[in-house]
């Protein structure tokens, strides 16, 4: 049988207590109720808490900053705040939705974000501000969960996502927005238009509306903006980062260095809305490299596979790749560039397919890479990327792939991972280098086509990323995956994959020399060449890959697999396996 005590509590926790729990008031309590009440800064540097890591539970100290923030919520219906990172702004949407639902009646919050992640980690927050809140002060509770609560006073508060149902009808009279500018355009404008007209109507609704800037073709933009110019019934709230003590231009120095621009700097502590449109390539350089373009010597796999030049053992190849999920949108898309001469880097070969699924995309990655002598590989890592690097490496032993991560303050999460993590940081010193060679140095000769036009839509956004054109149609796997064949390049990447035998003006390299491990593989040519199409003088050849040394090397090895696929060995001057398939019409094996 429950003791008395224990009924009073919320499943039995003694920081929930029920709507009937029995309290013994004092004079001082009932004063500070009523202070708590009618002034949201005397309940916040007085009852509300969060928990340090280091010191545990704690008072909040509130910023002056701050404070300006939560009187404009409590003096106004509609407030939007521009705010800069790490201002606390989570912070202040639990003091205020907290400081409603405790001590106004009938009131439902919702809180909306664009990941419901994001939405359950702000309600988790208000949650535990609920349970150190003294039990004397806060309503009791009715129900408790994950994404919902209900108060005894008649309030309740839940989350949702961004659509066009949330915040319907009566559902909600307090609408907290988190991070609007950074939910997508489309269904920003579906939601504002079933929700903004039945909140608005009411006179005791509120919403705040809080996010860091991301361009102006947004409703945020539009929203704040007008409201800093008094054209509109909402009140607008700015924090910027010097607003914060211990930040000063030290800081802002090294917060530079560590994001990699001072674009990304304004665009997350700067408050700047900056606008979308600058273009990864000079215009002025896109028709010299359409003129530059050629067709390609080599057509396989039924059109995903272009070739421009045959794979030479005496060539310095490198490998760009970007994995897609295989299902008729983005591509897994693989980039060989040709970098023995740096002045004259060269595209070679591309291979681009939406339906390949990340599994058989590795396999036929592998075969790719071992016909151009298995070059230094970079593999974009992130989402199904990952199982393509691990597989390569575990089940097909690729042991030459560049490993490429951020470097911030908590990069230890990806020291041991192989492949490219495409974070923010790394991605903006890949398309950094990608410009040194393309736009600076003019160093890159294309010959895809398709490249190009990708290229003319990748554009830098407001949040300081570069990626495709939002129209519906532009992509950007070719550019990722050729920024990636061209990260061997990066600074602190090329001595590691080859040996840099001179360097240029701005301490680049300029000759490379690779460093030959020994390893060099067989290709089955019946696969990834497969209904191929071969424009040029030898007509209907597979290309092989050869492997150098003589056939002695090769005595007491089981090579009846190989020869049973048509491969033989040639005893001619270059003494290398080929292919059946190439013997021309004198009897002599080709080596295409």
């Amino acid at each position: 049988m429950a003791k008395k005590e224990d009924t009073q509590y919320y499943l039995g926790n003694k920081n929930l207590p029920r709507t009937d729990a029995e309290f013994e008031w004092t004079p001082t309590m009932l004063r500070d109720l009523k202070k708590a009440q009618r002034n949201i800064l005397y309940f916040a540097e007085n009852y509300f808490h969060i928990v340090n890591l280091d010191r545990g539970k704690e008072k909040i100290t509130l910023f002056k900053c701050q404070k300006r923030v939560l009187r404009g919520l409590r003096d106004n219906r509609f407030v939007t705040l521009l705010a800069s990172r790490q201002i606390g702004k989570t912070t202040l949407m639990t003091i205020y939705c907290l400081w409603i639902a405790c001590f106004q009646d009938d009131q439902r919050i919702l809180i909306v974000a664009n990941k419901e992640q994001t939405a359950i980690n702000i309600f988790r927050r208000i949650r535990l501000a609920y349970e150190m809140l003294p039990n004397w002060l806060k309503p009791g509770v009715v129900e408790w969960g994950k994404t919902s609560m209900a108060l005894g006073n008649g309030s309740s508060m839940g989350i949702s996502t961004t659509s066009s149902d949330a915040g319907r009808g009566d559902s909600c009279n307090v609408l907290i927005l988190d991070e609007l500018a950074f939910i997508d355009d489309h269904l920003v404008q579906e939601f504002w238009k079933s929700v903004f007209p039945i909140i608005s109507s009411s006179k005791k609704s509120k919403i705040f509306i809080a996010s860091t800037p991301n361009g102006t073709d947004n409703l945020f933009h539009q929203l704040y903006t007008n409201a800093e110019k008094g054209e509109s019934n909402w009140h607008a709230e700015r924090v910027d980062w010097w607003e914060i003590p211990g930040r000063d231009e030290a800081w802002r120095d090294d917060t530079i260095k560590a994001l990699g621009s001072v674009e990304a700097f304004n665009q997350e502590f700067g408050n700047v809305f900056l606008q979308t449109g600058e273009s990864v390539v000079d215009d002025e350089l896109f028709d010299k490299l359409k003129q530059n373009c050629q067709e390609p010597l080599f057509v396989f796999d039924e059109g995903n596979y272009l070739l421009w030049e045959e794979p030479r053992e005496d060539r310095i190849y490198v490998a760009g790749v970007d994995v897609a999920e295989g299902v008729g949108e983005n591509a897994s898309v693989i980039q060989i560039l040709d970098i023995t001469d740096l002045t004259n880097i060269v595209q070679v070969a591309v291979y681009q397919n939406n339906k390949i699924s990340p599994y058989e995309f590795t396999k036929r990655l592998h075969e790719i890479l071992q016909n151009w002598y298995s070059p230094p590989a970079a593999i974009e890592r992130n989402n199904c990327g990952a199982q393509v690097v691990d597989n390569i490496r575990n089940q097909f032993n690729y042991s030459n792939l560049i490993n490429f991560s951020p470097k911030s303050s908590n990069s230890n999460k990806y020291e041991k991972r192989a492949g490219v993590v495409a974070h923010t940081n790394t991605k903006y010193k890949g398309v950094m280098n990608m410009r040194y060679w393309v736009n600076q140095l003019n160093a890159v000769k294309f010959n895809d086509i398709q490249t190009i036009s990708e290229l003319k839509s990748f554009v830098r956004f407001p949040n300081g990323t570069w990626a495709a054109k939002r129209d519906g149609s532009s992509l950007d796997d070719r550019v990722m995956s050729l920024i990636w064949s061209l990260i061997v390049l990066e600074d602190s990447v090329t001595d590691s994959y080859f040996e840099i035998l001179e360097y240029d003006d701005n301490q680049k390299p300029l000759k490379l020399k690779s460093l030959d491990y020994g390893v060099k593989e067989f290709v089955n040519p019946l696969s990834v060449f497969s209904n191929e199409k071969v424009v040029g003088v030898n007509n209907n050849i597979a290309p092989t890959i050869f492997q150098t040394g003589d056939h002695d090397d090769w005595q007491g090895q089981d090579i009846s697999e190989l020869e049973g696929q048509g491969w033989k060995f040639h005893n001619g001057k270059d003494k290398a396996w080929v292919n059946a398939w190439g013997e021309d019409n004198n009897g002599t094996m080709s080596m295409w």
